[in-house]
């Protein structure tokens, strides 16, 4: 399964399956997310510690990519 960030249009209280419903925070994709499945993240200003929780995801086997600029 693919998930969506987006810290510009996202809300975590949406299913991140769709670029159109993405998260919020990469956090909470993390969350969501399962083994084998991937995050991609827009580009944007991250309130978290970024690198952090893409070294927990791709160590939970959770791949995570960067999309396109908006």
């Amino acid at each position: 399964m693919i998930f969506y960030v987006n810290p510009a249009t996202g809300s975590d209280t949406n299913d991140g399956r769709t670029a159109a419903a993405a998260f919020k925070t990469l956090g909470r994709a993390v969350e969501a997310a399962k083994s084998s499945d991937t995050i991609l993240i827009a580009p944007g200003s991250y309130d978290q510690d970024l690198p952090a929780r893409v070294s927990a995801a791709r160590a939970a086997n959770i791949a995570v990519s960067v999309t396109g600029a908006e």
